[in-house]
């Protein structure tokens, strides 16, 4: 009696002895969920080693530097640039020194502006931040507020390779001159 008669002239595979025939869909199916798990557990691990931190901090700077055009097409509407210094204080008490370049658009005071806050930690990292934002609540060209939404263009040291963002909120108690005071306040999420 040959196979083919001996199973009931159904074909039959060659299967080797204690293993069981699996279907093409069912190898599909275990195939897909062993992927599903592998991409799972990969997602699960990524989402373990990314690492967070919460900067809050306050931070005053003095204008150094102030060059501005007037724009004829109303009172009081300057168009420029202007740099400062000062320092920085952590929530934890920590510290650093700031470098701040901005250009500016204002209107008796009023206005947007882009500005880049360059830190510098006692240990010689670094972290670049740069703000758009605008100036309001002026009538005079003084006593402005500023809101800004903030993002990290560059780090070094213990901030390598972290990406992030955040906002601000601030003033300035005088016109915007050499030597006026800005103070503001940062709160920016980072992310590895």
């Amino acid at each position: 009696m040959d196979i083919a008669s001996a199973s009931g002239g159904r074909p039959v595979r060659d299967v080797a002895p204690g293993t069981r025939d699996r279907s093409p869909k069912i190898k599909e199916k275990i195939m897909k969920k062993i992927i599903f798990l592998f991409y799972l557990t990969l997602s699960f691990c990524l989402n373990l080693s990314a690492q967070t931190k919460d900067l809050k901090f306050e931070m005053k700077y003095q204008i150094y530097s102030n060059d501005y055009l007037i724009v004829t097409d109303t009172i009081n509407h300057k168009v420029g640039k202007a740099a400062g210094t000062g320092s920085v204080l952590f929530d934890d008490g920590s510290t650093a020194l700031v470098k701040v370049f901005f250009i500016y658009d204002y209107i008796n005071g009023n206005g947007d502006f882009i500005e880049y806050y360059c830190l510098t930690f006692p240990d010689s990292s670094t972290l670049t931040l740069q703000a758009k934002g605008k100036s309001f609540g002026s009538s005079d060209e003084s006593m402005p507020l500023f809101t800004a939404q903030v993002n990290v263009t560059g780090c070094s040291g213990i901030y390598a390779g972290y990406k992030g963002s955040g906002n601000f909120t601030g003033n300035r108690r005088n016109v915007l001159e050499n030597g006026s005071i800005v103070k503001l306040s940062f709160d920016i999420s980072l992310i590895k």
